[in-house]
């Protein structure tokens, strides 16, 4: 019966591990689907951010144009004497087919059209300026204002998708005072169209909203009015997936849907393979199961029946001269002969008793802690070493002896406790308390009883932990200051939201005061107005650094990981600063190693760094300075580095580089606008990206900010380390 018993445990055993390893594998079948579901959507994602790169370098091609033509002696003086010699040498019709541009628009400061024309780009053939095109000029929704005005982005006219570009009519150096706006203009016609899909190889359509949109467009509409500049992914057929975005037009409204649609292969191969895999390790198992089912059959579990058949006779017949016969030599055979050593040394057992109680008055000898036996009547049986030092009385002097009599002892043990609830009750107590010294005890008292239940006496243990307690106090000091540490960087966190949303609101309608968009304003009115869109700004720059500072210590802070092209961002920052770097007739030059050419960092985390290094670079060099941003490869690292020749930062004020509000000295504070919170931010995030920053200055001769990232990402920002040079570290 016992085999039968054994045999149906191995198989309902054999049974679970079968089923467990087939949930782990449909478990893991699932998730690994999961993730090739999420790999497509990340293809899908950069193959759409391909295409949106594309209509981007479009309308960066228009700027560029527009931008040279407005920024012309000859242009600049057209607008003034309209001569005939600029239209007949410079605006012809091949000329705008060459440019690829449909429209090209002049007017003046006062809003009237200098001069216009319109070309069909194919047939290079003369056609009408749109009506729709002209009515915007004239309500002034393509002119710029001031000398660094421009305006890019998408119109719709009569349904008719064009990219446009307006820019402020300046002289070749880029000064005024400003006569007007030259206004470029392409239409997103089917040839565009192709042409994108050709440069990126996919499959793009495009619906203007005026349009009758398909239902598939129509809803991806309504969910980018809650989502705007969102990319949306979804899979069309069991074949392709699609990525769909829209393109706002010039006043933020929703002007084009593309999408873009792309094969499944990734997705589909990963699928067929899980698959095989699925089918072909289910079936592994089961094979395995059955082999290890009849093998522990065979090999164990017979012998193993005939030993718990042999420990049961002999313990029935208490024959202690039986012995099991021996085979193999495995682990069985081992028992076997361990069960037979057994019977052997029984008598011996007894023996060893004896030692080992021995052993245990010695173990209990060598403890820290009193330890002291006492019998139902409070006398002392035994006590061990510490126990007779603390009473100061030998053993045989202490047997005996009533705890209440005992010197030095009594209250720790006897009046604390009270024992004769613990003798009445059976039951083990322990309290902490503090002696009149000011130690603190921890005593214990254990009923020990015999085989029949009754109590024969108690063992009581007292401890000293008073150095415990202690740090258990300063733990829980540490953890109210962290705490403390918390809420205050939730309360910046909360505090900054409610002021940014009233802050914008005065940033906006004081911009459109400034932009006399309500009616004119006068010269005191405009200068005023301007302080406070300017003051609200730097607020608004100083509540966000909070925010982003805030986020950081409370440990909130996430970063979202991409791919993108470092060069383009560079060129990007330095067109988006050359406004500032004009002014100082500063030179901004990249030099990128050729071996780099995209990172995975999360990029609206790395442009907030590069922003404030190389704004800080250009604010603190001086006139007709040159800043240096220099990328290069360092193992699995990239390594930035933005070098100015300006002023330098002093010895002294180093070690005020990246604190929060800190900076280099009050001088420099009224005459640099700053918060004191960029570098110390630059700090948090390159860290939080696992990455380290340092630097090295000279005053009079500049300075070199420097930071290296992991170039394919790291998405565990604890092992992010902050880097020290023996110059020091900081924020100016």
């Amino acid at each position: 019966m016992s085999g039968i018993d054994i045999s149906k445990k191995v198989l309902l055993i054999t049974l679970i591990i079968f089923g467990v390893l087939a949930a782990s594998f449909t478990l893991t079948h699932n998730m690994q689907l999961s993730n090739f579901l999420d790999l497509e959507e990340l293809d899908t994602l950069n193959n759409v951010e391909r295409v949106q790169n594309a209509i981007s370098t479009q309308q960066g091609y228009l700027n560029y144009i527009a931008q040279d033509w407005a920024c012309w002696n000859d242009t600049y003086s057209f607008i003034e004497d309209g001569n005939e010699t600029f239209i007949r040498k410079n605006i012809q019709n091949h000329t705008l087919a060459k440019l690829k541009i449909n429209v090209m628009l002049f007017v003046n400061n006062s809003g009237s059209l200098v001069y216009a024309k319109s070309v069909n780009i194919d047939t290079s053939q003369e056609t009408l300026v749109p009506e729709e095109l002209l009515r915007l000029v004239e309500d002034g929704t393509l002119l710029t204002k001031g000398e660094n005005g421009n305006i890019s982005g998408f119109v719709l006219l009569d349904g008719k998708p064009m990219f446009i570009s307006c820019h402020s009519i300046l002289t070749t150096n880029y000064t005024g005072p400003v006569r007007g706006t030259v206004i470029f203009g392409r239409y997103f016609d089917d040839n565009l169209l192709e042409s994108f899909k050709e440069t990126t190889r996919s499959s793009l359509l495009m619906y203007s909203v005026d349009d009758n949109l398909p239902p598939d467009f129509q809803a991806k509409l309504n969910n980018f009015s809650h989502s705007p500049q969102h990319t949306i992914v979804e899979p069309l057929n069991d074949s392709r997936i699609a990525g769909y975005f829209e393109l706002p037009d010039i006043s933020g409204k929703p002007a084009l849907v593309i999408r873009a649609d792309f094969p499944r292969e990734l997705y589909l191969y990963g699928e067929r393979t899980l698959n095989n895999m699925y089918l072909f390790l289910l079936l592994i198992g089961l094979i395995t199961m059955v082999g290890v089912k009849f093998a522990l059959d065979k090999l164990f579990i017979s012998r193993l029946i005939g030993i718990d058949n042999f420990v049961t006779q002999v313990r029935s017949e208490k024959d202690l001269s039986r012995r099991l016969s021996l085979k193999d030599n495995d682990e069985l055979y081992r028992l076997s002969r361990e069960i037979n050593g057994m019977l052997n040394e029984i008598d011996l057992a007894q023996q060893e008793l004896k030692a080992q109680e021995r052993e245990k008055k010695v173990l209990l000898d060598s403890l820290n802690e009193l330890a002291i036996f006492v019998s139902p009547e409070r006398n002392i049986i035994w006590a061990n070493k510490v126990a007779l030092e603390f009473m100061k009385i030998d053993l045989q002097k202490a047997v005996g002896l009533c705890l209440k009599n005992t010197p030095d002892i009594n209250s720790p043990l006897s009046d604390y406790l009270q024992l004769e609830q613990v003798f009445t009750t059976g039951n083990k107590k322990s309290e902490e308390f503090t002696a009149k010294d000011g130690k603190v005890w921890f005593v214990q008292a254990i009923p020990v009883t015999e085989e029949g239940g009754k109590i024969i006496g108690v063992l009581e243990m007292c401890r000293d932990i008073t150095e415990r307690k202690a740090a258990e106090t300063l733990l829980q000091e540490k953890q109210i200051a962290e705490a403390a540490n918390r809420t205050k960087s939730e309360f910046l966190a909360n505090v900054s939201h409610e002021l940014r949303t009233p802050l914008n609101s005065i940033i906006g309608f004081s911009d459109l005061l400034y932009e006399q968009v309500y009616g004119e304003l006068n010269e005191k009115q405009l200068k005023s107005v301007g302080n406070i869109s300017k003051s609200g700004k730097h607020l608004l720059n100083l509540i966000n650094g909070i925010l982003d500072l805030s986020k950081v210590e409370a440990g909130k802070m996430e970063l979202n990981y991409t791919k993108f092209e470092l060069a383009g961002k560079f060129n990007i920052l330095r067109n988006l600063l050359s406004p500032i770097a004009d002014r100082k007739n500063i030179q901004v030059e990249i030099d990128i190693d050729s071996s780099l050419s995209t990172i995975c960092a999360d990029e609206a985390r790395f442009v907030q760094i590069m922003y404030n290094l190389v704004d800080n670079a250009i604010k603190f060099s001086f006139e007709n300075g040159l800043v240096k941003i220099g990328a290069r490869k360092k193992g699995d690292m990239v390594e930035i580095t933005v070098m100015d020749t300006g002023i330098g930062i002093k010895p002294e004020d180093q070690s005020k580089l990246f604190k929060p509000f800190s900076q280099v000295d009050s001088f420099l504070s009224k005459q640099f606008q700053g918060t004191g919170l960029g570098l110390s931010l630059v700090k948090q995030i390159v860290k939080l990206h696992g990455g380290y920053i340092w630097f090295k200055s000279n005053p009079g001769e500049g300075s070199t900010f420097a930071f290296a990232i992991p170039i394919k990402g790291n998405n565990n920002s604890e092992h992010g380390t902050i880097g020290l040079n023996s110059k020091t570290q900081g924020k100016r």
